[in-house]
């Protein structure tokens, strides 16, 4: 048993010096092949959730293997993304949700549209209510949820995707 112990330490630190060597440039690699920052530090994450399955100890080149990941994770998050259309999607951050004029009317159909919004949510099953609010307010990536919640990001995906799907739905009924 304390082999057991003694191997899980070793698998750990293995794991703890490929993380510590090789981390900003597993990042640098995401950044290189276009992706922003964030999208950059989550395919990082990601490759390292996929390695930590494997001990790096059997491994005959272990960084070898860590790129040969980390290529794998973007070429999938390349298929998510045609698959998802992203090209098309509009961060909310470029869309002015308010005009300079804040007319009573104004903020009447925002309070409304809250309002209905609010209504909505509350549609949802909890689990996915909850993974939407945390990934739109609170600003935690995919990534941060399918740790967080013990599934994957593509779990996480499909759950925002159905809350969004759910939102557009109601919300052109209700409109």
């Amino acid at each position: 048993m304390k082999m057991d112990m003694r191997g899980g330490d070793d698998r750990h630190a293995r794991l703890s010096d490929l993380v510590t060597r090789h981390r900003d440039t597993i990042v640098r690699y995401f950044r290189r092949k276009g992706l922003d920052q964030s999208a950059a530090e989550d395919g990082a994450q990601e490759t390292f959730v996929r390695i930590s399955r494997v001990d790096p100890g059997e491994l005959v080149s272990p960084e070898a293997y860590l790129f040969t990941v980390a290529s794998n994770v973007f070429l999938e998050r390349g298929r998510r993304a045609r698959t998802r259309r992203e090209d098309r999607h509009v961060h909310i951050d470029t869309v002015e949700l308010v005009g300079s004029e804040h007319s009573p009317a104004r903020i009447f159909e925002g309070r409304e549209a809250l309002v209905r919004l609010s209504k909505i949510l509350e549609e949802l099953p909890s689990r996915t209510k909850e993974v939407f609010l945390l990934n739109r307010m609170d600003g935690l990536t995919y990534t941060q949820l399918a740790t967080r919640f013990g599934v994957s990001v593509g779990t996480i995906e499909k759950q925002v995707s159905k809350a969004l799907g759910h939102i557009r739905v109601r919300m052109d009924q209700d409109a």
